[in-house]
Formats: structure tokens, C-alpha cells, sequence
């Protein structure tokens, strides 16, 4: 497919003007290619990840965490050192963070709840869900609200096994049966009050600081914890899927974490 064609759809289909983020999502860095034919897929823009790119004679690496961010505005240090694996090879960059986090379609968030609901072969009268938490005015994370109460340990231990996450729960709240659950990506114990407030039984985040996890606890908020890069490997998966599929690109996914 040509590159340009190539960037103006994914630019539109993820509506990267539509978004304020720390992140620069788009392409970050270019190539001399007129056509790519393959793409190398993973969740980090780093050294280690570009060297199996390069071994894979790629034409470009799509990631959900990207090179540029408000704090690395300089291509110096590690910076310089990813940058150049890049060039060196004729390998593009493109990076799509909180767009694909929100989107419709292809977002890590909105997969993780329908992994939920068929685990526990919920029907559309048995849930409801709805927005969680607004980012500039835009929906990025949710909460998932069933009907039936089931017990907390079946909600844990299957759906992380399914999904492969590590996981850890905090049962502040000392609750056996739980009804509904908030979904939030990323490092986002910063949100617990909002949990609290609406009375949500779980919040599921993947990061968390020390001083979050006490106020978790002051709260009696119930935590369920799993991590960052295992439930947003999912994103950038789906988006790969859908290139192939779409226009026939080649796509090799590199399930590296560290």
C-alpha cells in the first residue's frame, strides 16, 4: 500500500486531530519508501524492539507507546539511539497512544470489557455500560454494571487467566459478590475518588503509585490491579488486524515486554 495512503487512513480512522495528549501520535518518524508491504507491530518503541524489526526486513513499526512524548523533545541519548535504528534501516514510525485507547473499534479498553462479558456469558439484558472518565471532553475509559451479582474470586481468576494477566485484588470494600466494575487503563489510581463516589464494587487500573494504593485503602475502594503493558498489547494487535485485513499488509507482532 502506498505510505502516504497508508498514514492519511490511519490518521482518520483513529481521528488523531481529535485529541490533546502528551503523546506526538502519528508518524514519528519517516522513511524513503514509497510502499509498505510490512509492518512490525508491539506496544514500546525501543531499542530491543527495533532490532527484531530490522531482523524482519520491515517497512514499518506501529506501536501504542511512542518515541515522543512532552518530555523528550530532543533526539539525544536513548532518543538518538532508537531514532537511528530507524533510519539506518528505512524503517517509519507510527505511534497511536490515547486515540487508540478511545477508539470504537480498535481500543485496548473496550475489549477488555467485551473479554469480561463473554467469560461470564453475559447477554445484552443482563449489563449495561457506560462512560467512565472523559479526557478533554472525549470518552476513554468505562464501567461495566451487571445485573446479577457474581462472586469476586470468579471474576478475578478466570477472566485474568483468559486474558494473561498478572493480577493482584485489594477487597477493601471486603465485599463476596460484586455487581458492577469501573475499567481504566494506564496509570489511573488518580481516578479511584471518581470510583468511590458512584459506589463502583471494583476498579480495575494496571499501574498504581504507593501513596494511591493508601488512598485505595482509606477509601475502602476495592482495587483490582493487573499491568500496563499486558492489558495494552490488545490495542495495537486489533489495529494490525485490521490494516491486514483491510488493504493486505503483512503484519508480525513482537510480544516483548522486558
Amino acid at each position: 500500500m502506498k505510505k502516504e495512503e497508508l498514514i492519511k487512513y490511519l490518521d482518520e480512522y483513529l481521528k488523531i486531530s481529535e485529541f490533546k495528549d502528551d503523546s506526538k501520535n502519528g508518524l514519528q518518524v519517516d522513511n524513503s519508501k514509497d510502499e509498505i508491504k510490512k509492518i512490525w507491530y508491539a506496544v514500546d518503541a525501543n531499542t530491543y524492539i527495533f532490532d527484531k524489526a530490522i531482523e524482519e526486513w520491515v517497512d514499518m513499526v506501529l506501536t501504542h507507546h511512542g518515541l515522543f512524548w512532552w518530555f523528550e523533545q530532543a533526539l539525544v541519548w536513548v532518543p538518538f539511539e532508537r531514532a537511528k535504528k530507524l533510519i539506518n534501516n528505512d524503517i517509519s514510525l507510527y505511534s497511536c497512544h490515547l486515540p487508540l485507547d478511545a477508539h470504537n473499534e480498535v481500543w485496548n479498553n473496550i475489549w477488555l470489557a467485551k473479554a469480561f462479558i463473554n467469560i461470564f456469558w453475559l447477554q445484552e439484558w443482563e449489563y449495561e455500560i457506560e462512560d467512565f472518565w472523559f479526557y478533554h471532553w472525549i470518552p476513554i475509559w468505562f464501567w461495566i454494571k451487571f445485573k446479577h451479582k457474581i462472586h469476586i474470586s470468579n471474576m478475578v481468576t478466570p477472566y485474568a487467566e483468559m486474558m494473561q494477566l498478572t493480577k493482584r485484588l485489594y477487597n477493601f470494600w471486603k465485599k463476596d459478590y460484586i455487581n458492577s466494575v469501573a475499567f481504566v487503563s494506564g496509570w489511573a489510581l488518580s481516578c479511584v475518588k471518581e470510583a468511590n463516589d458512584k459506589n463502583y464494587d471494583v476498579f480495575v487500573t494496571w499501574e498504581w503509585a504507593h501513596y494511591e494504593m493508601t488512598f485505595a485503602k482509606e477509601l475502602w475502594q476495592s482495587i483490582l490491579i493487573w499491568w500496563h503493558y499486558e492489558t495494552e498489547k490488545i490495542g495495537p494487535k486489533l489495529l494490525a488486524y485490521h490494516l491486514r485485513d483491510k488493504f493486505g499488509i503483512e503484519i508480525v507482532f513482537l510480544d516483548e515486554k522486558y
